[in-house]
């Protein structure tokens, strides 16, 4: 008998066999993202507790068959649900319990399974004051697992990571370790300190492959009573800069708590519609001509800024306000802040929406379907997402590197600025297609290959890695390599946790 073989009886003894799944239909669906992918997944396992996952890794040791762990095999423009190397899929979607929540210290636990969505849910039923982040992405997407990559997001906490605590973790060993204070019995402050005494852990099992996290709490934010919507558009790309710098110092000071955003016309285009096949008579990519008159007719602009500011009290709130239109006016004269009361349907606040998949239909020429399944329905999107200084300078010459690239391969720049603290900014690049046109995975993964070297060559290196580079090919200039393979053979002697993924 074979190693696979021996393994997938293991487990269908310890889970049964309608959660260890090998038929074809489940087996596409993990091996299919939104780019081309040759890994083979050879089963899908369905563990619906800890001790579930800790007897899948244990055989896993045993047979030395590797196995990936996915938490709801969203993270679209970055794999999906598909692994870095073939092997077998450990689906965590049956682990979809809230474990714990409270009202009066803001904070929800729960296992890898709960989505946004879910979490959404839940707090609205409970009539809950407290919020969390919402996120650009599917609202089926996980909570563990959008931390665990580093997300970000919209709201006060949309830093996810940073406004977590208490992981379970299943080492590949079979072991199990809680982070800070709640490894110890009776510990009244896990869920609301994250270090405790001793060495922090946390950090270890975000971006890594060195454990899979079965549980984790989310500190919350209050729903403020009085919100804004700060918004402008940037007549003219030169504007973009000053903007920038307007917007670090309104974060730094603290006026604005939330992540802001800058979209670009192309990124605005593509949520609102599809390419313009008939108009263009197929050229891609977009003519200038057509640029110019979609940009017309939907009002967009080069680019345009959005984010919210949220007060305690109305008072406040006029306060920040006024702060925001002193600050910004001199450089953005199109500056509009809106009350929410003044939004219509919906308001301000934060739900989880479908409404950003609609861009990866961008370059599709059928009609965006009811329900998007960017995976089933051939959409070609690849994220790249690097880190800069939030400096007009640094922008500058990033933009200057990521703007032209995607034009030279056939695509249009589709391109973000995230705010994501009062220091560091992502410029996010989507790289939009479609995958049933012949050649266009190809062309799509060479446009990324390419903004990812020159991107990096000049410092502006990825936040977050996807399947198609999970290691950075450029060398790190300290022991940071060999300090990550000795603590990879340590917690995984035998390699088995998804080999590849982060760490080499």
């Amino acid at each position: 008998m074979d190693r696979l073989q021996e393994a997938l009886e293991a487990w269908r003894r310890e889970l049964g066999e309608e959660h260890v799944l090998a038929d074809e239909v489940t087996l596409a669906r993990a091996r299919t993202a939104t780019f081309a992918t040759t890994q083979a997944v050879s089963a899908v396992l369905r563990p619906g507790n800890t001790e579930e996952v800790r007897a899948c890794v244990r055989i896993a040791q045993q047979t030395h068959v590797p196995i990936t762990p996915v938490s709801a095999g969203r993270n679209q423009g970055y794999g999906s649900r598909v692994p870095v190397r073939s092997g077998v899929l450990v689906d965590l979607g049956r682990m979809n319990r809230v474990l714990e929540f409270d009202e009066d210290l803001a904070y929800l636990t729960v296992e890898p399974g709960v989505s946004f969505a879910q979490a959404h849910a839940f707090l609205e039923e409970r009539g809950s004051r407290l919020q969390l982040a919402t996120i650009g992405g599917p609202p089926q997407a996980s909570l563990i697992g959008n931390a665990l990559e580093r997300g970000d997001g919209i709201g006060p906490h949309g830093d996810v990571f940073q406004h977590v605590c208490g992981l379970e973790v299943v080492l590949p060993t079979g072991e199990c370790l809680r982070t800070g204070p709640g490894r110890y019995p009776r510990a009244q402050a896990a869920s609301v300190l994250r270090w405790g005494a001793g060495p922090g852990l946390d950090g270890l099992f975000s971006q890594s492959n060195l454990g899979i996290v079965t549980r984790m709490t989310f500190w919350l934010a209050p729903r403020a009573p009085c919100l804004r919507l700060i918004s402008g558009v940037l007549e003219d790309p030169f504007q973009l800069g000053p903007v920038l710098e307007r917007m670090r110092q309104l974060r730094l000071e603290g006026t604005l708590r939330e992540a802001f955003s800058l979209w670009n016309d192309y990124k605005v285009l593509s949520v609102l519609g599809q390419y313009p096949w008939e108009a263009t008579r197929g050229l891609t990519p977009l003519p200038e001509a057509q640029r110019r008159k979609l940009r017309a007719e939907h009002k967009v602009f080069p680019w345009h800024l959005n984010c919210v500011l949220e007060a305690p009290s109305e008072a406040q709130a006029q306060a920040a306000q006024e702060r925001v239109e002193h600050v910004l006016k001199e450089t953005l004269p199109t500056l509009i802040c809106l009350r929410e009361e003044e939004m219509g349907p919906g308001g301000l606040r934060q739900v989880p929406s479908a409404r950003n998949l609609r861009m990866m239909y961008w370059r599709k020429r059928t009609p965006l379907p009811e329900v998007p399944e960017p995976e089933r329905d051939g959409c070609g999107f690849i994220w790249l997402s690097c880190a800069v200084p939030m400096t007009a300078s640094h922008l500058e010459t990033a933009l200057a590197l990521a703007e032209p690239l995607p034009l030279r391969f056939g695509f249009e720049p589709n391109l973000c600025v995230l705010g994501v603290s009062a220091r560091c900014a992502y410029l996010v690049v989507a790289i939009i297609y479609d995958r049933e046109v012949e050649g266009e995975d190809a062309r799509a993964m060479a446009c990324h290959d390419a903004l990812q070297q020159a991107l990096g060559g000049a410092g502006y290196y990825p936040a977050r890695l996807g399947i198609q580079a999970p290691v950075l090919p450029f060398a790190p200039e300290d022991d940071s390599p060999a300090v990550l393979r000795t603590l990879k053979a340590a917690l995984d002697p035998h390699g088995i946790l998804a080999p590849g993924r982060y760490l080499p």
